[in-house]
């Protein structure tokens, strides 16, 4: 995906863009009028006209000015004083936080300070339309999201340099009571290019921070990358689709750190389908850490969940949803349960898994038991499938197994296949397994490839169901690496 900046930042290239732009003529300007520039300023005097040296005082001034293609160009207060408002941008119009010689706060430490102290259900700080970019900005306070896309397309939002901490006293609560920082929310047609990066979100029991709802046939495209989530009750990426949308979403180069204040079942990345709906996901050089083992037993790094039963809502359980998840090039550390875990408790699922260069460090499992945790299927006979193939990656110094595969919902109508080496899913193993207190692998009775993979020096023993050493003939772990692929 592009990247994309204000044209204060890259005159020669957004000068063009600002000329092809022009040709058009936005709602409320005619073809011959150009983008205009305003100026908001918290320590401007009230009377001022938006200009440079003359700000508005407040964003619902420049909203009422501002037409579409416009610029908002936020100054920082010389003062420390925090803007309190609310604006929603029309197509194409720009919000960035700059200083007095019109450069974006790439710092975090000075950017413009925005809040909104309008009572519930108010106080949601920017709303969205297309193609708008947000920038620069610190959104301060939550009591509402901070960035709202719902109701309109919020296509082509580049949201990026901007920081989210905290929450207010009195805020909306979704069922696990979080307001989350950013929403996007879509119901019908297409959502494209939507990209959130170089971000940070912390300091709130309360506060998540990006959640994206699709719903009915809509489609969705987000890319995520370099964000960074410390100290959150809420997850890092909260991905729902419902009834037959689709979304695709890349996340990239992030990091987060406890995750799950308030005891909370807050898995840092999940991509939470219902219905018939589809996700694909891929999830790169993602660094996740719980230091201070914030969470319940429930609280994941990353989970993938099937909706379904014994939860009530049965209108929407999956009955055909269809996930597709890599996991590349990322480190879990000292998880507070299961440090990945993926979960169908939906029937005719169709679900593909893929772990590569990903070391898991650490974690105490409580739910599936393993530091790869797959729950095949919570009803008996669901139907459908689920491949997981893992290569090249460590699971190193869990309290539990491993890997585990557990197939609580019992029988053989769900279809398997598991590649941790030389099986059909063509892994080349090279897996190593270390220290892990309960032992390498637990699982039923169903056949799994785990070949040219190091087991610390040995054989691995493989435990059933019950916990017990079993010399399972379905579980292919021969050859195994005489020395550490590492």
């Amino acid at each position: 995906m592009r990247r994309r900046r204000s044209c204060r930042i890259m005159p020669p290239l957004c000068l063009l863009t600002l000329w092809l732009a022009s040709c058009a003529p936005a709602h409320g300007q005619s073809s011959n009028s150009p983008p205009t520039t305003f100026y908001v300023s918290a320590d401007a005097r009230p009377n001022g006209d938006g200009g440079e040296h003359t700000p508005f005082v407040s964003l619902a001034q420049a909203e009422a000015a501002s037409a579409a293609g416009d610029t908002i160009f936020l100054l920082a207060s010389e003062r420390g004083t925090v803007l309190d408002g609310t604006i929603a941008l029309k197509p194409r119009q720009k919000l960035v936080g700059v200083n007095a010689d019109g450069q974006l706060l790439e710092h975090a430490a000075d950017r413009v300070r925005l809040t909104n102290s309008t009572p519930l259900p108010g106080g949601i700080m920017v709303r969205l339309s297309t193609q708008n970019e947000v920038a620069g900005i610190h959104f301060l306070d939550m009591g509402n999201a901070a960035i709202s896309g719902a109701g309109t397309n919020y296509s082509d939002a580049y949201i990026h340099h901007a920081t989210f901490t905290g929450h207010a006293a009195e805020h909306i609560e979704d069922e696990r009571g979080l307001v989350y920082a950013i929403s996007f929310d879509a119901v019908e047609g297409t959502i494209d290019g939507v990209a959130v990066e170089d971000s940070s979100f912390a300091d709130g029991e309360d506060l998540g921070a990006i959640r994206v709802f699709q719903s009915g046939q809509s489609r969705g495209h987000y890319q995520f990358q370099r964000n960074d989530f410390s100290n959150l009750g809420g997850r890092a990426y909260f991905v729902r689709t419902q009834h037959t949308s689709r979304v695709e979403t890349i996340i990239l180069d992030s990091t987060a750190d406890n995750i799950g204040r308030g005891e909370r079942n807050s898995d840092s990345i999940i991509p939470y389908l219902m219905g018939q709906s589809e996700q694909v996901m891929l999830i790169r050089d993602y660094r996740f850490k719980n230091t201070q083992q914030e969470g319940n037993r429930s609280n994941t790094a990353i989970e993938a969940y099937m909706f379904g039963s014994p939860r009530p809502d049965e209108a929407n359980w999956c009955t055909g949803c269809k996930l597709t998840l890599k996991i590349v090039d990322s480190v879990i550390e000292n998880s507070v349960t299961d440090p990945i875990q993926f979960s169908n408790s939906g029937t005719n699922s169709e679900l593909s898994y893929e772990i590569r260069n990903t070391r898991i460090i650490g974690g105490d499992p409580r739910q599936g038991g393993g530091g790869i945790s797959l729950n095949l299927q919570g009803v008996a006979d669901s139907g459908g499938s689920t491949t997981l193939l893992v290569e090249d990656s460590d699971i190193i110094g869990t309290t539990g197994y491993g890997f585990t595969l557990n197939n609580r919902g019992g029988g053989d109508g769900h279809a398997v296949t598991v590649d941790l080496g030389g099986g059909a899913l063509g892994s080349r193993g090279r897996n190593r397994f270390i220290d892990n207190e309960k032992g390498a692998i637990r699982m039923p009775p169903m056949r799994m490839t785990a070949q040219h993979n190091w087991w610390d020096g040995g054989a691995p023993t493989i435990f059933d169901s019950d916990d017990r050493p079993t010399d399972d003939a379905h579980v292919l772990v021969d050859p195994v690496l005489t020395a550490d692929p590492r």
